[in-house]
């Protein structure tokens, strides 16, 4: 199959979209460092409400889904970096498939692919805004209630979905800073990190009070108020069970979701390899059994995740579809919509449901299709990012590397079953233990969220350190950060 040539569509607006220069200097490890920290700070402060909307007004049904993409509902990152995050996933696989042409060693076809993925992200975050500001999404809970007295203005929607649209291109901008070698990436990685960082401190340590509930947002913020309460019992059994704040319960989940990815990271298959020129002793190169790090995870929300907008908005739209899902408002809260029943329903950890049997159903039918989805990535992933065995082995040649105890001709073999294998099964390992502790219902995507969110911290921190002992940036102001001086 010859392809479809997408990028020559894209050529003409390419020159449209702004683009980030390749760098004509070598960055240094402090430069780099410098600019993954204010990408990182820039994308935390544009957590700020949408012109024209009231987030603590307007009710979410996507509240489990948004922490892995560091998305907050009702601000400027209302979508996060899902726009991004599918745009890359889609091009790259379909460039994987060999269902569009893409020469990766050619510099312009390179520039016109990222300009496609821009394009698409932009694009993507338009048509979400726009179908759910004519579902009413953005406006407040209680104009359902008086429609008839409360209504959006054609400029008032124009309004959401240009600023949703301007930021999701700010964003995809960032990330390309971070990925085209000014900073570390993926530039991705960086938002979700640091987001995730500061949801987890905020939900441990926040001093911040609920004005409803006269609670701390911190857990342990608010362990140390009711154990000087009056009543010491009631709290701490509120502070397991509460649901406008991360309770107990979700705290220990995570850990134990934690604690298990802390030890598959540490599962590594070690390849002795030296240097064909200079005689030296043999060091290793590790292939990880958690080879993809967060993304299998990542890319199975990717999918539902934009299922639910189009789902979501188009229910709004129509005036119910049963079969495809239905939406209830938490009578509890009034800030969250609950999936009760239809297709979507058993995709969802949703904890209400209509009986005790769909329950279970939906418990198993969630957890094998994150499982199954994770593992279907991890299988043909490493091959169409450039990281498979042959890829490798190449990177070795260029480096004057060899495997020892393997000739060059059979280095790529053997280096694809170790990756394989680990790619497959780690993917699968992952999916399962996510999917099995968020099908309860409980974590209400904490632990996903967390979990991606430490996995790309990793991988972020690997990175570095590989950068700063490769460069000896001795001299570095980051020095003593890293133990030295």
């Amino acid at each position: 199959m010859s392809g479809i040539k997408v990028l020559d569509i894209v050529k003409p607006f390419a020159s449209l979209i702004p683009e980030v220069e390749l760098p004509y200097d070598k960055i240094l490890f402090d430069e780099k460092m410098v600019y993954t920290i204010g990408v990182a700070v820039i994308y935390l402060l544009s957590f700020i409400p949408i012109n024209g909307v009231i987030p603590s007004k307007i009710a979410d049904p996507f509240y489990w889904l948004r922490l892995p993409f560091a998305s907050e509902a009702g601000t400027l990152l209302e979508f996060g970096v899902l726009p991004v995050v599918t745009s890359a996933f889609f091009w790259q696989i379909l460039s994987g498939f060999k269902i569009i042409k893409v020469n990766f060693n050619n510099i312009q076809d390179r520039e016109n692919f990222q300009s496609l993925q821009k394009i698409s992200a932009i694009l993507l975050a338009v048509f979400y805004a726009s179908i759910l500001a004519v579902a009413g999404y953005f406006q407040p809970i209680d104009a359902f209630a008086h429609s008839d007295v409360y209504t959006t203005s054609i400029w008032s929607n124009l309004l959401i979905i240009s600023q949703l649209g301007t930021v999701t291109g700010i964003v995809a901008l960032m990330v390309e800073i971070l990925e085209k070698g000014y900073g570390f990436g993926p530039g991705v990685m960086v938002c979700i990190a640091a987001t995730t960082s500061t949801k987890l401190s905020g939900s441990l340590f926040g001093f911040l009070t609920n004005t409803i509930t006269s609670q701390s947002e911190g857990t342990v913020i608010q362990l140390f108020r009711s154990i000087f309460s009056g009543s010491i019992t009631s709290s701490i059994y509120n502070l397991f069970t509460r649901s406008e704040e991360t309770n107990l319960t979700q705290i220990y989940l995570v850990i134990i979701a934690l604690a298990a990815v802390a030890y598959l990271q540490n599962f590594r298959m070690d390849v002795s390899i030296k240097s064909a020129k200079v005689r030296s002793m043999m060091s290793s190169y590790p292939i990880r059994f958690l080879y993809c790090g967060a993304l299998p995870i990542l890319f199975a929300y990717t999918i539902l995740y934009n299922v639910n907008i189009v789902a979501f908005a188009f229910t709004e739209i129509f005036g119910g579809l049963p079969l495809l899902a239905k939406w209830e408002l938490d009578p509890l809260t009034n800030s969250t919509y609950e999936l009760t029943s239809g297709f979507l329903y058993f995709l969802s950890p949703s904890q209400a449901g209509c009986c005790f049997i769909l329950t279970v159903i939906r418990f198993v039918s969630f957890s094998l299709f994150i499982t199954v989805l994770s593992t279907l990535f991890g299988r043909f992933w490493f091959n169409m990012s450039g990281s498979n065995g042959k890829d490798l082995a190449k990177q070795f040649k260029d480096q004057d590397i060899v495997v020892v105890g393997h000739r060059d001709a059979t280095v790529a073999k053997e280096l694809n079953k170790l990756i394989s294998s680990a790619s497959l099964t780690g993917s699968f390992a992952l999916g399962a233990i996510i999917s099995i502790i968020e099908a309860t219902g409980v974590p209400k995507g904490f632990v996903a969220g967390v979990s991606v969110g430490v996995l790309s911290g990793l991988t972020l921190l690997e990175q570095i350190m590989t950068d700063y002992q490769q460069t000896g940036a001795t001299n570095s102001q980051f020095a003593q950060v890293f133990g030295t001086n």
